[in-house]
């Protein structure tokens, strides 16, 4: 209304402005004339305009208003400068459409401004959502990456006192090459200590631990005990070495404690019959060895012969001592391995262990260990599904491979060695041949 208002007060004044010039006479705007030209014409300048009043009548009647030469223009120019600097600048301008327009950018930057807010709202959340999710994808690549699976697990309790099982067997193996090496000798305390009593003792073993009364077309009935006939675990065992050795993964034996197992008596009295079936029919005796009558000779050739024989029952003790009593330090887990790839209740514990009616079970061998390692822990499908998984823990089971493929590379390496040795004995031994026939030619 204010507004309003203005408009009409100036819009009135302006036309008032309009009528006065327009009520002039003509001599007065068409063609102006300086008021020197009247009577004493008296100066008056109402509202800043330039004009004479005349007090005589010479052109114009008394008392009337007569312009100066620039009147009608500069009454014009001052009418509109007022109306601009009046209504326009300070009445509708600055006082209404400034303050309007001030008004109006408020309303408009509030909205535009909070419009921003909101965009920035929604860019620091979408960079809080962001980072967030760049660090949970970090935690769980994390957990992913640094988080050893099962079966990372499995190799390293399957393989826990391997080594400790390893330095058992060799043990083992020592303790059955000192007792082929003291029957070779007839050292005092071992069975061939005098003449045929090498023979005499496993023939009594025969009847006595070993004999099956069904061999000989029946004809041990005569010399085996029939009121307590030997048990069918116990039954040629000096003699099969399939049932005795290579049947199971381990074997109810440990030379290195002070029981005497059934299977350790088997083992020695296999080794027996295997190296070494004939002993010589007489020790050479101290007396005999000083007279130097070609017993020393016969007795290096002995020596010789005996130490040829150790080396080839080196091969058959290694075998035996890999399936001797171990450490027993993954029996638990190796059991429980057997059990899920199909092995019944029970029936891992008497393989692992050779359990029997006599004797309990004994500690997983270093055999035993070996063998599930580099064989049965692959026949578990779990095992394959478990290489389905973060390619870190791929590259730990194959590094675990790895080790477990270089501790069988070992183990084959010393098997050819083994078997190198004994290639090296029969060449000798041909060559020995060669040489005495040639040399018995010469003679």
């Amino acid at each position: 209304m204010i507004f309003i208002s203005n408009i009409f007060d100036k819009k009135n004044i302006l036309l008032f402005v309009l009528a006065f010039i327009l009520a002039l006479p003509n001599n007065a705007y068409a063609s102006p004339i300086a008021c020197t030209i009247y009577t004493n014409p008296t100066l008056v300048e109402p509202a800043g305009t330039s004009i004479c009043e005349v007090t005589t009548v010479t052109y114009c009647e008394e008392g009337f208003l007569c312009c100066m030469d620039t009147f009608p223009k500069t009454i014009t120019e001052k009418a509109f400068s007022e109306h601009r600097r009046d209504f326009t600048m300070d009445s509708f301008y600055t006082n209404t459409v400034e303050r309007d327009f001030q008004k109006l950018t408020d309303e408009m930057k509030n909205p535009f401004l909070m419009r921003i807010a909101a965009i920035g709202a929604f860019i620091d959340g979408s960079i809080l959502n962001n980072t967030l999710r760049d660090l949970q994808v970090s935690t769980a690549e994390t957990l992913h990456v640094y988080t050893p699976s099962e079966q990372i697990c499995r190799f390293g309790t399957l393989s826990r006192s391997l080594a400790s099982s390893e330095a058992k067997m060799n043990l083992d193996k020592l303790a059955l090459s000192e007792v082929g090496l003291s029957r070779n000798l007839g050292t005092t305390g071992s069975i061939a200590l005098g003449r045929g009593k090498d023979n005499e003792a496993r023939l009594y073993a025969v009847f006595d631990k070993y004999c099956n009364l069904t061999d000989n077309k029946s004809g041990m009935y005569k010399f085996c005990d029939v009121a307590t006939p030997v048990p069918d675990l116990r039954q040629n065992r000096d003699i099969d070495y399939t049932r005795l050795l290579d049947h199971g993964v381990t074997i109810n034996a440990d030379m290195t404690d002070a029981n005497d197992t059934h299977d350790e008596t088997s083992v020695v009295t296999l080794g027996h019959f295997l190296y070494g079936h004939t002993q010589p029919s007489k020790r050479i005796s101290e007396t005999e060895l000083k007279d130097g009558s070609g017993k020393d000779e016969l007795y290096r050739e002995y020596r010789a012969v005996f130490s040829k024989r150790a080396a080839a029952q080196n091969t058959y003790n290694t075998l035996a001592a890999m399936k001797m009593a171990g450490s027993g330090g993954s029996d638990q887990y190796i059991r429980a391995i057997l059990k899920q790839i199909g092995l019944s209740a029970g029936d891992e514990s008497r393989y692992l262990g050779a359990e029997n009616t006599e004797y309990p079970f004994v500690e997983g061998s270093y055999n035993a260990q070996m063998n599930l390692l580099t064989k049965q822990i692959y026949q578990d499908s779990s095992f394959y599904a478990n290489l389905m998984e973060s390619k870190t823990n791929v590259k730990r089971s194959s590094a675990a491979l790895q080790g477990i493929g270089l501790m069988q590379g070992r183990d084959i390496y010393k098997s050819m060695t083994r078997s190198e040795m004994l290639m090296a004995l029969l060449v000798e031994m041909e060559a020995r041949k060669m040489v005495n026939n040639i040399q018995g030619a010469s003679q």
